[in-house]
Protein backbone atom coordinates (compact mmCIF):
# COMPACT_ATOMS: atom_id res chain seq x y z
CA UNK A 1 0.00 0.00 0.00
CA UNK A 2 2.83 2.50 1.05
CA UNK A 3 4.58 2.18 -2.61
CA UNK A 4 1.47 2.32 -4.27
CA UNK A 5 0.41 5.26 -2.01
CA UNK A 6 3.84 7.00 -3.40
CA UNK A 7 2.87 6.13 -6.82
CA UNK A 8 -0.25 8.17 -6.83
CA UNK A 9 0.90 11.24 -5.77
CA UNK A 10 0.08 13.31 -8.02
CA UNK A 11 -0.64 17.21 -7.30
CA UNK A 12 -2.60 19.35 -10.22
CA UNK A 13 -1.43 22.08 -8.47
CA UNK A 14 2.37 21.29 -7.44
CA UNK A 15 3.61 24.86 -7.59
CA UNK A 16 1.58 25.85 -4.57
CA UNK A 17 1.35 23.44 -2.35
CA UNK A 18 4.99 23.26 -2.25
CA UNK A 19 5.13 27.19 -1.61
CA UNK A 20 2.53 26.60 1.00
CA UNK A 21 5.05 24.01 2.65
CA UNK A 22 7.71 25.90 2.62
CA UNK A 23 6.70 28.97 3.42
CA UNK A 24 3.76 27.76 6.18
CA UNK A 25 1.18 30.05 5.34
CA UNK A 26 -1.64 29.95 3.19
CA UNK A 27 -3.81 33.03 1.87
CA UNK A 28 -7.56 32.33 -0.23
CA UNK A 29 -11.37 33.07 -0.14
CA UNK A 30 -13.89 32.01 -1.57
CA UNK A 31 -16.53 33.32 -4.13
CA UNK A 32 -19.17 32.10 -6.32
CA UNK A 33 -20.58 30.84 -9.72
CA UNK A 34 -21.00 33.06 -12.81
CA UNK A 35 -18.33 35.51 -12.18
CA UNK A 36 -20.78 38.30 -10.97
CA UNK A 37 -20.48 39.38 -7.06
CA UNK A 38 -24.27 40.14 -6.79
CA UNK A 39 -26.25 38.56 -3.69
CA UNK A 40 -23.06 38.63 -1.65
CA UNK A 41 -25.05 40.52 1.03
CA UNK A 42 -28.14 38.52 1.06
CA UNK A 43 -25.36 35.55 1.77
CA UNK A 44 -23.86 37.18 4.82
CA UNK A 45 -26.70 35.58 7.14
CA UNK A 46 -26.96 32.30 5.85
CA UNK A 47 -23.52 31.66 6.06
CA UNK A 48 -23.46 32.43 9.40
CA UNK A 49 -26.69 30.49 10.34
CA UNK A 50 -25.14 27.54 8.56
CA UNK A 51 -22.07 27.74 10.47
CA UNK A 52 -24.44 27.69 14.25
CA UNK A 53 -26.48 25.41 13.06
CA UNK A 54 -23.51 23.26 12.13
CA UNK A 55 -22.89 23.42 15.84
CA UNK A 56 -26.46 22.59 17.37
CA UNK A 57 -26.48 19.06 18.01
CA UNK A 58 -24.93 17.52 20.97
CA UNK A 59 -21.62 15.46 20.85
CA UNK A 60 -22.50 11.74 22.02
CA UNK A 61 -19.52 10.66 21.38
CA UNK A 62 -17.55 10.66 24.37
CA UNK A 63 -13.75 10.90 25.57
CA UNK A 64 -11.41 10.71 22.26
CA UNK A 65 -7.78 11.22 21.13
CA UNK A 66 -7.59 11.72 17.77
CA UNK A 67 -4.46 11.97 14.91
CA UNK A 68 -4.83 14.53 12.24
CA UNK A 69 -1.68 13.96 9.58
CA UNK A 70 -0.92 17.40 7.03
CA UNK A 71 -0.28 16.07 3.49
CA UNK A 72 0.14 19.69 1.95
CA UNK A 73 -1.74 21.97 3.45
CA UNK A 74 0.76 23.71 4.82
CA UNK A 75 -0.98 23.99 8.74
CA UNK A 76 2.00 24.59 10.88
CA UNK A 77 2.00 23.43 14.43
CA UNK A 78 1.12 27.16 15.67
CA UNK A 79 -1.86 27.27 12.75
CA UNK A 80 -3.26 23.54 14.09
CA UNK A 81 -3.25 24.92 17.97
CA UNK A 82 -5.17 27.93 16.95
CA UNK A 83 -7.52 26.79 14.30
CA UNK A 84 -7.90 23.07 15.60
CA UNK A 85 -6.82 22.44 19.20
CA UNK A 86 -7.97 25.77 20.54
CA UNK A 87 -11.37 26.22 19.43
CA UNK A 88 -12.45 22.27 20.05
CA UNK A 89 -11.65 22.29 22.93
CA UNK A 90 -13.53 25.18 24.07
CA UNK A 91 -16.97 23.04 22.91
CA UNK A 92 -15.35 19.48 23.25
CA UNK A 93 -12.26 19.18 26.09
CA UNK A 94 -12.95 15.63 26.04
CA UNK A 95 -12.13 15.16 22.02
CA UNK A 96 -8.01 15.70 22.13
CA UNK A 97 -5.78 16.48 19.02
CA UNK A 98 -2.63 15.52 17.82
CA UNK A 99 -0.73 16.47 14.64
CA UNK A 100 1.67 13.79 13.07
CA UNK A 101 4.56 14.49 12.37
CA UNK A 102 4.90 11.98 10.37
CA UNK A 103 4.25 11.44 6.75
CA UNK A 104 0.91 9.85 5.59
CA UNK A 105 3.35 7.47 3.66
CA UNK A 106 5.02 6.32 7.02
CA UNK A 107 2.13 6.30 9.16
CA UNK A 108 0.19 3.65 6.72
CA UNK A 109 3.76 1.72 6.58
CA UNK A 110 3.16 1.49 10.29
CA UNK A 111 -0.31 0.65 10.61
CA UNK A 112 -1.44 3.91 12.21
CA UNK A 113 -4.29 5.45 10.21
CA UNK A 114 -5.03 8.66 11.02
CA UNK A 115 -8.48 9.71 12.08
CA UNK A 116 -8.36 13.17 9.94
CA UNK A 117 -5.95 13.88 6.71
CA UNK A 118 -5.69 17.58 5.76
CA UNK A 119 -5.13 17.74 1.75
CA UNK A 120 -5.35 19.96 -1.34
CA UNK A 121 -8.19 19.44 -3.30
CA UNK A 122 -5.56 18.28 -6.23
CA UNK A 123 -4.05 15.68 -4.00
CA UNK A 124 -7.05 14.02 -2.74
CA UNK A 125 -6.65 11.29 -4.95
CA UNK A 126 -3.74 10.54 -2.93
CA UNK A 127 -6.03 9.40 0.37
CA UNK A 128 -8.18 7.86 -2.24
CA UNK A 129 -5.74 5.64 -3.15
CA UNK A 130 -4.90 4.67 0.44
CA UNK A 131 -8.87 4.07 0.51
CA UNK A 132 -9.21 6.53 3.56
CA UNK A 133 -11.87 8.76 2.99
CA UNK A 134 -15.40 8.38 3.95
CA UNK A 135 -18.55 10.20 2.10
CA UNK A 136 -19.73 12.93 4.11
CA UNK A 137 -22.96 12.95 2.57
CA UNK A 138 -24.76 11.77 5.46
CA UNK A 139 -22.73 13.42 8.53
CA UNK A 140 -23.57 16.95 5.97
CA UNK A 141 -27.33 15.68 6.38
CA UNK A 142 -27.34 14.79 9.70
CA UNK A 143 -25.88 18.54 11.43
CA UNK A 144 -27.66 20.40 8.41
CA UNK A 145 -24.98 21.64 6.82
CA UNK A 146 -25.81 24.46 4.34
CA UNK A 147 -23.25 23.99 1.27
CA UNK A 148 -25.04 26.56 -0.62
CA UNK A 149 -22.86 29.07 1.57
CA UNK A 150 -19.95 27.48 0.86
CA UNK A 151 -17.66 29.08 -2.51
CA UNK A 152 -19.63 26.88 -5.28
CA UNK A 153 -17.17 26.07 -7.24
CA UNK A 154 -15.48 24.52 -4.42
CA UNK A 155 -18.61 22.70 -3.62
CA UNK A 156 -19.24 21.32 -7.28
CA UNK A 157 -15.39 20.71 -7.30
CA UNK A 158 -15.71 18.32 -4.36
CA UNK A 159 -18.22 16.71 -5.48
CA UNK A 160 -16.66 16.34 -9.37
CA UNK A 161 -13.60 14.20 -7.31
CA UNK A 162 -16.31 12.29 -5.72
CA UNK A 163 -17.80 10.93 -9.05
CA UNK A 164 -21.03 12.73 -8.05
CA UNK A 165 -21.50 10.28 -5.86
CA UNK A 166 -19.87 11.36 -2.51
CA UNK A 167 -18.74 14.20 -0.74
CA UNK A 168 -15.04 13.08 0.06
CA UNK A 169 -13.77 16.02 2.69
CA UNK A 170 -15.02 19.14 4.14
CA UNK A 171 -13.39 22.62 2.79
CA UNK A 172 -12.06 24.58 5.42
CA UNK A 173 -9.91 26.89 3.40
CA UNK A 174 -9.13 27.95 0.12
CA UNK A 175 -6.74 29.89 -2.53
CA UNK A 176 -7.57 32.72 -4.61
CA UNK A 177 -6.02 34.17 -7.67
CA UNK A 178 -4.89 37.48 -7.77
CA UNK A 179 -2.64 40.04 -9.86
CA UNK A 180 -0.26 42.34 -7.78
CA UNK A 181 1.32 45.77 -9.46
CA UNK A 182 3.54 48.08 -8.81
CA UNK A 183 2.31 51.84 -8.51
CA UNK A 184 5.58 53.21 -8.83
CA UNK A 185 6.34 51.74 -12.41
CA UNK A 186 3.21 53.12 -13.56
CA UNK A 187 3.38 56.58 -12.46
CA UNK A 188 7.25 56.76 -13.63
CA UNK A 189 5.97 55.71 -17.13
CA UNK A 190 2.62 57.63 -17.13
CA UNK A 191 0.14 54.74 -18.17
CA UNK A 192 -3.12 53.86 -15.92
CA UNK A 193 -3.44 51.63 -13.47
CA UNK A 194 -4.98 48.42 -14.40
CA UNK A 195 -8.75 48.22 -14.21
CA UNK A 196 -10.06 45.49 -11.46
CA UNK A 197 -10.87 42.97 -14.16
CA UNK A 198 -8.90 42.44 -16.98
CA UNK A 199 -8.47 39.72 -19.52
CA UNK A 200 -5.47 38.44 -20.62
CA UNK A 201 -5.35 40.37 -23.91
CA UNK A 202 -5.78 43.46 -21.85
CA UNK A 203 -3.06 42.85 -19.63
CA UNK A 204 -0.79 41.88 -22.13
CA UNK A 205 -1.37 45.42 -23.31
CA UNK A 206 -0.51 47.04 -20.48
CA UNK A 207 2.50 45.07 -20.82
CA UNK A 208 4.05 46.16 -23.84
CA UNK A 209 3.67 49.58 -22.45
CA UNK A 210 5.86 49.04 -19.46
CA UNK A 211 8.26 46.40 -20.91
CA UNK A 212 11.25 48.84 -21.79
CA UNK A 213 15.05 50.50 -20.29
CA UNK A 214 14.98 53.55 -18.93
CA UNK A 215 18.27 54.62 -17.59
CA UNK A 216 20.19 51.58 -17.82
CA UNK A 217 17.64 49.86 -16.08
CA UNK A 218 15.50 47.07 -17.98
CA UNK A 219 11.74 47.05 -16.58
CA UNK A 220 9.19 44.05 -17.39
CA UNK A 221 5.61 44.69 -17.98
CA UNK A 222 4.16 41.45 -17.26
CA UNK A 223 5.32 38.05 -15.83
CA UNK A 224 2.78 35.87 -16.98
CA UNK A 225 1.57 32.37 -15.08
CA UNK A 226 3.37 29.42 -16.88
CA UNK A 227 1.16 27.06 -19.62
CA UNK A 228 0.41 24.53 -16.73
CA UNK A 229 -1.53 27.14 -15.10
CA UNK A 230 -2.71 28.39 -18.22
CA UNK A 231 -4.07 25.01 -19.14
CA UNK A 232 -5.79 24.53 -15.74
CA UNK A 233 -7.26 27.82 -15.77
CA UNK A 234 -8.87 27.66 -19.09
CA UNK A 235 -10.34 23.99 -18.30
CA UNK A 236 -7.71 22.39 -21.05
CA UNK A 237 -6.21 18.60 -19.74
CA UNK A 238 -3.16 16.89 -21.01
CA UNK A 239 -4.15 13.51 -20.67
CA UNK A 240 -7.52 12.29 -22.36
CA UNK A 241 -8.81 8.88 -19.89
CA UNK A 242 -10.85 7.85 -22.58
CA UNK A 243 -8.07 6.94 -24.83
CA UNK A 244 -5.25 6.59 -22.00
CA UNK A 245 -3.04 8.85 -24.06
CA UNK A 246 -1.71 12.73 -23.70
CA UNK A 247 -3.82 14.86 -25.06
CA UNK A 248 -1.85 17.99 -26.24
CA UNK A 249 -2.80 19.07 -29.64
CA UNK A 250 -6.44 20.03 -29.57
CA UNK A 251 -7.63 23.82 -30.74
CA UNK A 252 -7.69 24.79 -27.11
CA UNK A 253 -3.98 23.87 -26.63
CA UNK A 254 -2.95 25.37 -29.44
CA UNK A 255 -5.22 28.64 -28.66
CA UNK A 256 -3.54 28.90 -24.95
CA UNK A 257 0.17 28.48 -25.80
CA UNK A 258 -0.04 31.17 -28.43
CA UNK A 259 -1.61 33.86 -25.75
CA UNK A 260 1.42 32.65 -23.99
CA UNK A 261 4.15 33.49 -26.98
CA UNK A 262 2.02 36.44 -27.18
CA UNK A 263 3.74 37.84 -23.65
CA UNK A 264 7.16 36.20 -24.17
CA UNK A 265 7.18 38.10 -27.59
CA UNK A 266 6.98 41.28 -26.29
CA UNK A 267 9.94 43.38 -27.55
CA UNK A 268 12.60 43.39 -24.43
CA UNK A 269 10.91 40.45 -22.46
CA UNK A 270 13.47 37.99 -23.80
CA UNK A 271 17.06 39.22 -23.14
CA UNK A 272 19.78 36.68 -23.71
CA UNK A 273 17.77 33.70 -24.00
CA UNK A 274 15.98 33.99 -20.84
CA UNK A 275 11.94 33.47 -20.91
CA UNK A 276 10.97 33.20 -17.37
CA UNK A 277 12.10 35.43 -14.29
CA UNK A 278 12.89 34.96 -10.49
CA UNK A 279 9.92 36.34 -8.43
CA UNK A 280 12.87 38.41 -7.19
CA UNK A 281 12.53 40.95 -10.17
CA UNK A 282 8.78 42.01 -8.30
CA UNK A 283 9.30 41.84 -4.87
CA UNK A 284 12.67 42.72 -4.29
CA UNK A 285 14.67 44.32 -7.58
CA UNK A 286 11.03 46.63 -8.12
CA UNK A 287 11.73 45.93 -12.53
CA UNK A 288 8.34 44.01 -13.00
CA UNK A 289 5.01 45.89 -12.94
CA UNK A 290 2.77 43.23 -12.84
CA UNK A 291 2.53 39.60 -11.66
CA UNK A 292 0.21 37.62 -11.14
CA UNK A 293 0.07 34.61 -9.19
CA UNK A 294 -2.07 32.92 -5.61
CA UNK A 295 -2.90 35.95 -2.69
CA UNK A 296 -0.97 33.56 -0.60
CA UNK A 297 2.02 33.83 -2.54
CA UNK A 298 2.30 37.49 -2.39
CA UNK A 299 2.36 36.81 1.30
CA UNK A 300 5.22 34.65 1.92
CA UNK A 301 7.10 36.48 -1.30
CA UNK A 302 6.68 39.80 0.92
CA UNK A 303 7.78 38.03 3.57
CA UNK A 304 10.89 37.04 1.85
CA UNK A 305 11.95 39.81 0.65
CA UNK A 306 10.90 42.26 3.49
CA UNK A 307 10.06 45.25 1.41
CA UNK A 308 5.90 45.48 1.76
CA UNK A 309 6.62 49.19 2.53
CA UNK A 310 9.65 49.83 0.00
CA UNK A 311 7.31 50.70 -3.12
CA UNK A 312 3.61 51.26 -3.76
CA UNK A 313 1.73 48.45 -4.88
CA UNK A 314 -1.83 46.79 -5.24
CA UNK A 315 -3.85 44.41 -6.48
CA UNK A 316 -6.14 43.27 -9.20
CA UNK A 317 -8.48 40.27 -10.25
CA UNK A 318 -6.42 37.70 -11.88
CA UNK A 319 -6.33 37.80 -15.23
CA UNK A 320 -9.11 35.62 -17.38
CA UNK A 321 -9.63 34.58 -20.77
CA UNK A 322 -11.82 36.92 -23.44
CA UNK A 323 -14.26 33.70 -23.80
CA UNK A 324 -14.43 33.20 -20.38
CA UNK A 325 -15.47 36.45 -18.90
CA UNK A 326 -16.09 36.24 -15.09
CA UNK A 327 -13.55 33.37 -14.06
CA UNK A 328 -9.98 34.36 -13.13
CA UNK A 329 -6.94 31.35 -11.54
CA UNK A 330 -8.43 27.72 -10.93
CA UNK A 331 -9.66 26.50 -7.91
CA UNK A 332 -7.48 25.45 -5.28
CA UNK A 333 -8.65 24.61 -1.67
CA UNK A 334 -7.92 22.66 1.42
CA UNK A 335 -10.16 19.97 3.20
CA UNK A 336 -10.02 17.69 6.17
CA UNK A 337 -11.39 14.02 5.18
CA UNK A 338 -12.32 11.47 8.28
CA UNK A 339 -10.95 8.15 7.66
CA UNK A 340 -14.09 5.51 6.94
CA UNK A 341 -12.23 3.19 9.31
CA UNK A 342 -11.68 5.41 12.19
CA UNK A 343 -12.58 4.48 15.26
CA UNK A 344 -14.43 8.03 16.64
CA UNK A 345 -16.10 9.36 13.63
CA UNK A 346 -18.58 11.05 15.76
CA UNK A 347 -15.73 13.40 17.59
CA UNK A 348 -13.82 14.18 13.92
CA UNK A 349 -17.18 15.36 12.51
CA UNK A 350 -17.06 17.96 15.74
CA UNK A 351 -13.45 18.88 14.37
CA UNK A 352 -15.11 19.42 11.18
CA UNK A 353 -18.12 21.41 12.50
CA UNK A 354 -15.41 23.71 14.18
CA UNK A 355 -13.35 24.26 11.27
CA UNK A 356 -16.73 25.74 9.03
CA UNK A 357 -18.26 27.54 12.33
CA UNK A 358 -18.08 31.37 11.69
CA UNK A 359 -15.68 31.64 14.24
CA UNK A 360 -12.83 29.64 13.53
CA UNK A 361 -13.29 30.56 9.85
CA UNK A 362 -12.94 34.40 11.08
CA UNK A 363 -9.77 33.06 12.62
CA UNK A 364 -8.83 32.03 9.71
CA UNK A 365 -9.73 34.78 7.43
CA UNK A 366 -7.28 37.45 9.79
CA UNK A 367 -4.56 35.09 9.81
CA UNK A 368 -4.27 35.22 6.30
CA UNK A 369 -6.24 32.10 5.14
CA UNK A 370 -9.40 32.90 3.15
CA UNK A 371 -12.12 31.05 4.16
CA UNK A 372 -14.32 28.66 2.09
CA UNK A 373 -17.56 30.41 3.37
CA UNK A 374 -19.34 32.09 0.56
CA UNK A 375 -19.46 35.00 3.51
CA UNK A 376 -18.80 38.78 2.85
CA UNK A 377 -18.27 39.87 6.34
CA UNK A 378 -15.14 37.32 7.05
CA UNK A 379 -13.71 37.91 3.89
CA UNK A 380 -13.66 41.75 4.86
CA UNK A 381 -11.09 40.74 7.87
CA UNK A 382 -8.92 38.51 5.67
CA UNK A 383 -5.09 39.53 6.76
CA UNK A 384 -6.20 42.14 9.41
CA UNK A 385 -4.25 40.58 11.39
CA UNK A 386 -0.62 41.89 9.79
CA UNK A 387 -0.40 45.05 7.61
CA UNK A 388 0.49 44.07 4.67
CA UNK A 389 -3.23 44.38 2.60
CA UNK A 390 -4.15 47.55 5.13
CA UNK A 391 -5.53 49.93 2.38
CA UNK A 392 -4.75 47.88 -0.70
CA UNK A 393 -8.10 47.05 -3.57
CA UNK A 394 -8.48 43.59 -2.07
CA UNK A 395 -12.30 43.40 -2.49
CA UNK A 396 -11.20 43.56 -6.27
CA UNK A 397 -9.87 40.22 -6.55
CA UNK A 398 -13.10 38.72 -5.53
CA UNK A 399 -14.85 40.51 -8.91
CA UNK A 400 -14.17 36.91 -10.32
CA UNK A 401 -14.82 33.53 -10.00
CA UNK A 402 -12.04 30.59 -9.41
CA UNK A 403 -11.93 28.66 -12.55
CA UNK A 404 -13.00 24.97 -12.86
CA UNK A 405 -10.52 22.63 -13.30
CA UNK A 406 -10.04 19.99 -15.81
CA UNK A 407 -10.34 16.48 -15.60
CA UNK A 408 -6.86 15.11 -13.98
CA UNK A 409 -4.43 12.25 -14.45
CA UNK A 410 -1.46 10.39 -12.35
CA UNK A 411 0.39 10.74 -15.57
CA UNK A 412 -0.10 15.29 -15.12
CA UNK A 413 2.99 16.18 -13.71
CA UNK A 414 5.27 14.94 -15.49
CA UNK A 415 3.43 15.62 -18.43
CA UNK A 416 3.37 19.66 -17.53
CA UNK A 417 7.09 19.54 -16.36
CA UNK A 418 7.45 18.39 -20.05
CA UNK A 419 5.39 21.32 -21.86
CA UNK A 420 6.57 23.94 -19.06
CA UNK A 421 10.53 23.02 -19.55
CA UNK A 422 11.53 21.81 -22.75
CA UNK A 423 8.33 22.54 -25.12
CA UNK A 424 8.25 26.36 -23.72
CA UNK A 425 11.77 26.60 -24.70
CA UNK A 426 11.65 25.14 -28.04
CA UNK A 427 8.85 27.79 -29.03
CA UNK A 428 9.79 30.54 -27.44
CA UNK A 429 13.98 30.34 -27.70
CA UNK A 430 14.22 27.47 -30.19
CA UNK A 431 11.44 29.37 -32.76
CA UNK A 432 9.88 25.57 -32.75
CA UNK A 433 6.14 25.72 -34.90
CA UNK A 434 4.07 25.31 -32.31
CA UNK A 435 1.85 22.88 -33.63
CA UNK A 436 4.46 21.26 -34.25
CA UNK A 437 6.50 21.19 -30.83
CA UNK A 438 2.87 19.98 -29.19
CA UNK A 439 2.68 17.46 -31.48
CA UNK A 440 6.18 16.16 -30.95
CA UNK A 441 5.84 16.76 -27.05
CA UNK A 442 2.33 14.25 -27.35
CA UNK A 443 4.53 11.48 -28.98
CA UNK A 444 6.93 12.17 -26.41
CA UNK A 445 4.77 12.05 -23.56
CA UNK A 446 3.14 8.70 -24.81
CA UNK A 447 6.33 6.94 -25.58
CA UNK A 448 8.26 7.82 -22.34
CA UNK A 449 5.70 9.09 -19.57
CA UNK A 450 2.95 6.80 -20.11
CA UNK A 451 3.66 3.81 -22.25
CA UNK A 452 6.47 2.20 -19.52
CA UNK A 453 3.89 2.94 -16.55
Amino acid sequence: MNKTLRKMKWHAIAGWSALLLAAGSLAACGQSGSGARGGQADQTKNGTDAAKTAQAEDYQGGAADLLIVDVNTGTTDEQFQKFFVEPLAAKHPEIHLTKSADSLDKLIAAGTFPDLVLVSNASLATVLEANIPEDLTPMIKKYKIDLGTFEPEVVRQTQKLGDQKAFYGMPFAMNYGAMIYNRNIFDKFGVPYPKDVMTYEEALELGKKLTRTDGGVNYIGIMPPDLRQMYWQYGVPVFNKSTGKAFLTSDKHVRVFSLLKQFYSVPGYMQDGKYSYSTDLFFKEQRMAMYPNWIAAFISFFRKAGTQDAFQWDLTAHPGYSDRPGFGKEVDYHMAVVNQSGKHKEAAYQVLLSLISQDVQTRLSRAGRLSVLNNPAIRSVYGADSDLFRGKNLQAIFKVSPSPLPEASKYDPKINALLIGEVVKNVMVGGTDINTALRNAEEKANKEIIEPQ
